[in-house]
């Protein structure tokens, strides 16, 4: 089973389960801006410590080959950090970041978009949010990576993006001196 088979397997878990979640990270790169490798599968949901039973009956719904450890979970909940299940046959490992209390992970979870991504409905952050997350994470450790991330899918999507809802965020979050790279990195050359 492949990442893209993966990730569908986990969307229609989460959904059969009722757990509220959208794809980031790599994966809604992928989706808004190009075709790239990815180690991993990033997931935010929605649970709270009433609801632990109903993420591990999910987990445990995936199947066999699965592999996460219950207090892991629990622990994450509590502290609103994240766990990871990994996927044994391939070694792809799915992260799964509990939604934060703060302004903005709330706005970002509640404008979540549902589309059709390889073939099945799915929750994905959207593409303004998917930007603004990677110049944060560009701004935490400065791994290019983030930054090319965000100019990939600035630069495809740009006539679709709600400029002034990026331009507000990006200085709340300060990363606003990051958004004039977005047009000067040259995707053709980062492809």
């Amino acid at each position: 089973m492949g990442q893209k088979e993966l990730l569908k397997l986990v969307g229609r878990v989460l959904e059969k389960f009722g757990v509220k979640y959208m794809i980031t990270g790599a994966w809604s790169v992928i989706f808004f801006g190009r075709v790239r490798t990815s180690h991993d599968l990033d997931f935010v949901v929605e649970v709270e410590p009433e609801g632990i039973d109903k993420i591990k009956a999910a987990l445990k719904e995936m199947g066999d080959g699965f592999w996460w450890q219950e207090s892991a979970v629990e622990e994450a909940i509590k502290k609103r950090s994240m766990f990871n299940v990994v996927f044994d046959p391939t070694g792809d490992k799915i992260d799964f970041w509990i939604l934060k209390a703060g302004e903005f992970d709330a706005e970002r979870f509640g404008r979540r978009v549902k589309v059709k991504a390889w073939g099945q409905p799915m929750f994905i952050s959207s593409a303004e949010d998917t930007i603004l997350q990677k110049l944060r994470w560009y701004e935490m450790g400065k791994i290019e990576k983030h930054v090319i991330d965000a100019a990939f899918v600035w630069q495809i999507q740009r006539s679709r993006l709600d400029k002034t809802y990026i331009k507000k965020w990006a200085k709340k979050l300060g990363v606003e001196k990051y958004l004039v790279k977005l047009d000067k990195i040259d995707i053709e050359e980062n492809y």
